[in-house]
This record gives C-alpha cells, sequence and structure tokens, in this order.
C-alpha cells in the first residue's frame, strides 16, 4: 500500500479527481478547436487511462478516518484511524457511521493480540534481567567459593611444608649414627586402673586391670608382626590400629608422636623408642606410669 499523509483522504480522492478532470477536459476541448497536437493529445489520454487501469486511485475513505503509519506493533505497515471516535483497524472501514460487528469483534483480537506480545516481550526481557537477590547469591557463592578454595590451598601448601620437613628430618635420622639426638615413633598406649590418670577418649573411667592391658596389646602385636615383611604394609596397620584402640589424644594421628629427643619422655619409653632401629616394631609392651605402650619407630 503507498504511503499517505495524515489528511483526511477523502479530500486527498477529491484532489486526485480534480486532476484527472482537467487532463480530460483539455484535450476535448482542443479537439473540438481543431488543434493540430491531436495525435499527441490522443496518445497523452490513452498513456494516462492506462496508467488509470494498471494502478487505479484508492477509494475514497469514509468521513473522519485517516490512514496513519503503525509506529510501534507493525513499523512500515499502516492502519485506518477515526478521529472522531477513535477507532482504529488494519482493514478498510466500511461505514462512517457505524462498524460491523465482525469489525469489532476484529479490532478486540487485534489489540489483544498486541497486549499479548507486549506482555510476552516484557516477560522475557524479565527473565532475561537477574534479580538483585540472584546477583547477591551468586556473588556470594562465588566469594564462598573463592574463600573456601584459598583456604584449602593454604591449608595444603602448609601440610605440604610440615610433611616436607618431616621427610627430611626422617632422611636426616635415617643416615646418621645409631645413636641419635631425635627419633619419631608411633605407639599405642592401653591405659589401667592403676594408670596415673584412668580415663581417655574411649573410656572416661577405666576399671581394666593391667594385665588385661597387657593381654590386649599382645593381640595388637600378633596382628602387626604379619606385615612385618613389608613396612608401608606395618605402619599404614599400625595406624588404623592407633586410631581405635589407643586411649592417648595422638590416637588421631594415627599414633604419631612426631620428633623428640631425649628426657622428653619417660625413661622407659625413651629408652624403647631410642633402642629401636627404623622401620622396627617393639617385641613386648613397654610399661611406664601412663600405661602400657607398643611403639613402631619411624626415623
Amino acid at each position: 500500500m503507498a504511503s499517505a499523509d495524515t489528511l483526511p483522504h477523502n479530500k486527498e480522492a477529491d484532489d486526485d479527481a480534480d486532476m484527472f478532470e482537467d487532463a480530460t477536459d483539455g484535450p476535448a476541448s482542443s479537439i473540438e478547436g481543431g488543434n493540430n497536437n491531436t495525435s499527441v493529445t490522443d496518445t497523452n489520454e490513452k498513456t494516462v487511462q492506462k496508467q488509470l487501469a494498471s494502478n487505479p486511485p484508492p477509494a475514497a475513505l469514509p468521513t473522519g478516518w485517516y490512514l496513519k503509519p503503525s509506529q510501534i506493533n507493525a513499523p512500515g505497515n499502516y492502519y485506518y484511524f477515526n478521529q472522531d471516535t477513535g477507532e482504529c483497524c488494519w482493514d478498510l472501514p466500511a461505514s462512517a457511521s457505524s462498524t460491523s460487528a465482525a469489525e469489532a469483534v476484529s479490532q478486540e483480537s487485534l489489540n489483544a493480540t498486541a497486549l499479548a506480545a507486549a506482555a510476552a516481550v516484557k516477560s522475557i526481557l524479565k527473565r532475561a534481567e537477574p534479580t538483585a537477590a540472584e546477583t547477591n547469591t551468586t556473588f556470594t557463592s562465588k566469594s564462598s567459593a573463592d574463600t573456601n578454595s584459598t583456604v584449602a590451598k593454604s591449608s595444603s601448601r602448609k601440610k605440604q611444608k610440615t610433611d616436607d620437613r618431616e621427610k627430611h628430618r626422617e632422611k636426616h635420622h635415617s643416615s646418621s649414627s645409631s645413636s641419635p639426638k631425635e627419633v619419631r615413633v608411633l605407639h599405642i598406649l592401653k591405659k589401667h586402673k592403676d594408670s596415673r590418670r584412668p580415663a581417655s577418649w574411649r573410656n572416661p573411667k577405666i576399671t581394666d586391670t593391667k594385665q588385661k592391658a597387657i593381654s590386649d596389646l599382645h593381640e595388637l602385636l600378633s596382628i602387626l608382626s604379619e606385615s612385618s615383611s613389608n613396612p608401608k604394609e606395618l605402619r599404614a596397620t599400625f595406624e588404623e590400629l592407633a586410631k581405635t584402640e589407643s586411649d592417648c589424644s595422638s590416637a588421631k594421628r594415627g599414633g604419631n608422636l612426631g620428633f623428640f629427643g631425649r628426657k622428653k619422655m619417660q625413661p622407659a619409653f625413651e629408652k624403647a623408642s631410642f633402642g629401636l632401629r627404623v622401620g622396627e616394631l617393639t617385641r613386648d609392651v613397654v610399661d611406664t606410669s601412663s600405661g602400657v605402650h607398643i611403639i613402631l619407630r619411624l626415623a
């Protein structure tokens, strides 16, 4: 459809009709006057008639109706607007005085479609934009994850440094003389009712006799002897037994007391620890005021 100004369409149609009447009257007057340009005039008239036949002017709109360009719902298209009643429609109005029921339904359908489309666009845009709560949650989650990752990395680095130091000391002591300044051992402690403090994380009040504690350790030595030919397996088995059977707080570390020098432990425990070779397990229990022990030297 050709574009039009916002002037009433019927005025445009009248202007066009006046122009065509002038074009028709002109040649007729010329013919009556015997003008020599009759053939040219006939040709022009036929040309105009052919153009009108192939591209006739639009029908005049009813009074009060305008053709207006659509700016929102369908840019590039045009709709009909009645300046008196405020009515709008896409189809050519049938009359100026009334709108048929079918046209009213069509208009309501157009309005409903336009509203639905606008609501859909708004909903899509709303879903596409994260809410403040979502943004805060994402930021908080990321910050928490970053913090946890940093703490984990820091803890891992500290553990690695500690392990490296322990390995260095183990290597140093394993290559030193038979009389080292420090040793590192694992131990399992069994307390009894005559221990200086007959209580532990396993039992707040220990009533077992000393003989019962010694008997329990002998059973553990029997289990450990099965792994005596494999140092790694022996250590792993010892650590697992210590975690469940030892009355010492070092149980949570698999019985590991770390490095210690002379005169740091009770005499019997020190003598037994320094008297073992690296990787060697005590053959019998070691008796101290804390209870009875079995010991595995690591370094």
